[in-house]
């Protein structure tokens, strides 16, 4: 039987000048409540990091429309910009029950029922599910091998997990967890940076708990959006001060590791970062001579063949009915940004930290 905390689930939204897109985010979250949340209390906190683009607004108006859906509301609107680690923690503190997903201001949740996985963490301590890539409904990557590395997840336990998160970590921001498992040391190695929120929470929770439970599943839960602001885009502004971060990561844990191979392993690890920043082809290819994609490798010798039947199982069996559900969100919320504002609609209710509640 599941305990007290597991009576409210948290959806987290966080957003940064995404007013064009983060509905589709909320919409989302809405559609997962009214298919398959029967019975269930929620609470939702929309996490805004110093939007100027009308991003607040259109999140204050969604929230009040729709507030009958929740129990709670909590709307973490900073004044000024602090970036995604600061934006994250600051949400993860507010989740109030034991189950939540996170989803980002411009990505959105598929049209799978998303509680079949939170409810595995009775049994697991973090499951990991896939994901697909898009940039619209009609251009869904459906290339296998853009999902190789998430889908190596399957594979990736025990001591083999603990090392791989080190130099690279395998878990994708999918990865679903149990709230307890954060703690204010996982804050605090979280706040140390700006873009890798993810990484460095899954890295501090795993080195931390080394005999933790995890299961892969391989069914996407969320629709990542590939833009020309993306992290994972090669040519992206980002993309230089997010691999300084992953350098910056693996010294971090070098500094800590006793062991003098491993040490070495991660000083490798590092100087692969700037190979990944690099906008040559070439020079960017030199990042797979590094330890975390020797790992990789060596798995994929292993594992060949089943690798490939599920890389055709989470593109071509899910595709389709993302692509569907891109398209009925996406036109749920043209429809309600066509609305006029209600008259009479309420401001925020703030307070301290810059937090208001609905």
């Amino acid at each position: 039987m599941l305990g007290e905390g597991f009576r409210i689930f948290t959806f987290i939204v966080t957003c940064y000048q995404q007013s064009s897109v983060v509905i589709m985010a909320l919409e989302s979250v809405k559609y997962q409540i009214e298919h398959y949340g029967q019975g269930r209390k929620f609470q939702i906190i929309v996490a805004d990091d110093g939007s100027t683009d009308g991003s607040r607004e259109v999140i204050q108006r969604w929230t009040e429309q729709n507030r009958g859906l929740f129990e709670k509301i909590d709307l973490l609107f900073r004044k000024e910009n602090a970036g995604i680690c600061q934006n994250y923690v600051e949400a993860l503190r507010a989740v109030e029950g034991e189950q939540f997903v996170k989803v980002d201001g411009d990505d959105l949740l598929t049209p799978y029922n998303v509680f079949e996985l939170t409810e595995m963490l009775s049994e697991y301590d973090m499951v990991c599910p896939a994901f697909l890539k898009f940039s619209g409904p009609e251009s869904l990557i459906r290339r296998y091998n853009v999902y190789l590395e998430f889908i190596l997840q399957r594979f990736i336990k025990g001591k083999t997990l603990l090392r791989a998160v080190k130099l690279g970590c395998p878990l994708s921001g999918a990865t679903i967890y149990r709230r307890s498992l954060l703690t204010q040391e996982v804050y605090d190695f979280i706040l140390q940076f700006r873009t890798v929120n993810d990484r460095a929470c899954f890295q501090k929770i795993i080195t931390e708990n080394p005999g933790i439970k995890t299961c892969y599943v391989n069914r996407p839960v969320i629709l990542y959006r590939v833009s020309d602001t993306s992290i994972s885009n090669f040519n992206s502004p980002s993309r230089t001060l997010h691999n300084q971060e992953i350098a910056h990561l693996c010294r971090i844990q070098r500094k800590a590791e006793q062991s003098i191979l491993f040490q070495l392993l991660l000083l490798a690890q590092e100087k692969s970062a700037a190979f990944q920043a690099s906008t040559s082809r070439f020079v960017r290819f030199l990042r797979f001579f590094s330890p975390y994609f020797a790992i990789m490798l060596g798995l994929c010798m292993a594992h060949p063949f089943s690798i490939r039947s599920m890389e055709r199982e989470l593109v071509d069996g899910h595709w389709q009915d993302c692509a569907t559900h891109y398209q009925r969100i996406e036109t749920a919320a043209a429809d309600f940004l066509q609305q006029k504002p209600e008259a009479g609609l309420t401001g925020p209710k703030w307070r301290s930290g810059g937090a208001c509640v609905l």
